[in-house]
């Protein structure tokens, strides 16, 4: 997740550098090229939005499994106790 935020976090400053180019730049307008470097940049980024948002989905996916295994666990070592009481008596 943090690798995902840093790359957003660094495209978004290479994106806001890319259009202080363009503001500042001696032109009237920025050329083709800028442009095209400019839709890629805003089309990595949405890239990477939508990996963000798998991943979470994922995690959650994940995470809900994980606490349905730790039910199951909690519920066979309370079994597992009451066979042992249930034997000592």
């Amino acid at each position: 997740m943090y690798k995902f935020n840093r790359k957003v976090t660094t495209v978004g400053v290479t994106l806001l550098f890319t259009g202080s180019l363009l503001l500042a730049g001696c032109s009237s307008g920025p050329d083709e090229e800028q442009l095209k470097q400019l839709q890629t940049l805003k089309d990595e980024v949405a890239q990477l939005e939508k990996e963000i948002k798998d991943k979470d989905g994922k995690k959650a996916e994940l995470d809900r499994i994980i606490a349905e295994k730790n039910a199951k666990l909690k519920k066979c070592n309370d079994d597992q106790q009451i066979v042992k009481q249930r034997l000592a008596q």
